[in-house]
């Protein structure tokens, strides 16, 4: 079929007005302008979109879709808080819960233009049936935390069990990783192990890396919050931890883990030496503007990773730590953030952010053979943007439009693999409500203990 639209982004070359793509089975067959495709493909069927923006499906390179049921439940939390409070409450939530939560995460994605998240599981099979109600193309890391290294053997035993377990669960489209959590949470040794793991395996390995001031405090001098409460909370208060007086991308660095097959998400608290050590190992990163903002984590220095050739996707980290997965938003506060810290527009365009929210996103996922662009051979993940609304009249630069402009509710149409999951933003043979019915009763296990703990409080 032809889908043809009043704009066409390939990403990889400039916009085309009245732009189509020919899509067979899997694949995009074709692309250019509009009458040359229909003259040339006579015996196709024709869909257009008329006004509207026809473009790659978004890559969403670091999100959490189990977490998506404590949207709004932690939203005025320092990261130390956050982390805290986060901890108390996923205790509260049974495997259901985090499968109720996990669709809805992949529910909002797809209706926002998602087509690929590179997601991180900490729970079961959850993010694997999300993924396969919803037919997401997903690669899927595997979360893994330990700081006794006395255990690594049955931490590497235990991680086969579950790959194994994945891999009977997971869908064609999904690509498996581990994810060995932070610096904080994962020793020196056991992310070395991790690592040696991940390359015999032949899987690509996601960590949060230099995301806050207090990981940075733990790693440098042994100290904060996450030395001494949240050690406590998670039972690791008897181990021993020594101040390594390096930053947490140096300390990665002296435990020879970084490497080209490493995703770091975040990397907000990094110094200028600290960008040439990611760029001197090919670290890919994903950045994760609103999350770091709503948390005070502070502004990634995205345009200097760019200016140092760095690989750089867009994330929306999960919904506990930024109330929407929208890559328009993620885009729009990434590139206002970036101007206003460097009190200047040079450094960062919207064709840049645009192209990170894509093929970005893909190159850090290692998928960038497959999608993030729209160009033969690739894969048919596509999705419609709507320009009928007043906020895009009126167009000269539909890149301009979308990044400055647009929101999730503008999308009515997505495409994954050749298959059409959402349209007319609709989602075919799904109910949206049991979906939010579900999510709903989890999140209600969450408030009742708020509530509970709210009482005790004011007894006292």
């Amino acid at each position: 079929m032809i889908y043809e639209a009043e704009w066409v982004l390939p990403i990889t070359s400039s916009p085309l007005p009245q732009g189509a793509v020919l899509v067979e089975d899997e694949e995009i067959k074709d692309i250019g302008p509009a009458e040359q495709l229909k003259a040339r493909y006579p015996e196709q069927k024709l869909k257009n979109f008329h006004h509207a923006i026809l473009l790659p499906g978004f890559v969403n390179a670091h999100t959490h879709l189990e977490y998506s049921v404590f949207r709004g439940f932690m939203d005025n939390y320092e990261f130390g808080e956050w982390m805290l409070h986060f901890i108390r409450g996923r205790k509260l939530l049974a495997s259901d819960d985090w499968v109720a939560s996990a669709l809805l995460g992949a529910m909002e994605c797809v209706g926002s233009g998602i087509t690929t998240v590179g997601d991180i599981m900490s729970h079961g099979t959850a993010t694997l049936e999300a993924a396969g109600t919803f037919g997401i193309r997903t690669c899927a890391f595997a979360e893994v935390f330990g700081m006794d290294d006395a255990n690594i053997p049955g931490v590497l035993r235990n991680l086969d069990g579950r790959l194994e377990r994945f891999r009977a669960a997971a869908t064609p489209l999904v690509r498996l990783g581990i994810s060995p959590h932070a610096p904080y949470t994962v020793s020196g040794p056991l992310f070395r192990a991790l690592m040696a793991y991940a390359l015999g395996a032949g899987v690509s390995v996601a960590t949060h890396l230099a995301e806050s001031k207090e990981e940075v405090t733990f790693v440098r001098n042994g100290a904060g919050v996450l030395a001494h409460d949240f050690r406590e909370l998670v039972g690791w208060d008897e181990l021993m931890w020594m101040p390594t007086g390096a930053s947490p991308v140096t300390y990665l660095q002296q435990w020879g883990v970084l490497s080209s097959n490493l995703l770091a998400a975040h990397c907000v608290q990094v110094s200028p030496e600290d960008i040439e050590v990611l760029k001197e190992h090919d670290v890919a990163i994903a950045h994760c503007p609103k999350s770091n903002a709503k948390l005070a984590c502070g502004i990634a220095p995205v345009g200097d990773f760019l200016e140092a050739g760095l690989r750089v996707g867009i994330g929306t980290d999960s919904l506990a730590s930024n109330n929407l997965l929208d890559m328009f938003g993620e885009m729009r506060v990434g590139l206002l953030l970036h101007r206003a810290s460097r009190q200047s527009t040079e450094g960062l365009q919207a064709e840049q952010v645009l192209r990170m929210a894509t093929l970005g996103g893909a190159e850090v996922l290692g998928l960038a053979d497959q999608v993030g662009s729209l160009e033969p051979g690739k894969k048919a993940d596509l999705i419609a943007v709507d320009m009928e609304y007043s906020h895009f009249s009126p167009i000269d630069d539909p890149v301009s439009a979308l990044v400055f402009g647009a929101n999730q509710e503008d999308v009515f149409f997505a495409m994954i693999n050749g298959r059409v999951v959402y349209s007319k933003k609709l989602f075919p043979d799904l109910d949206v409500q049991e979906i939010t019915l579900r999510a709903k009763q989890s999140r209600a296990k969450l408030r009742s203990s708020r509530q509970a703990e709210e009482s005790r409080t004011s007894a006292s």
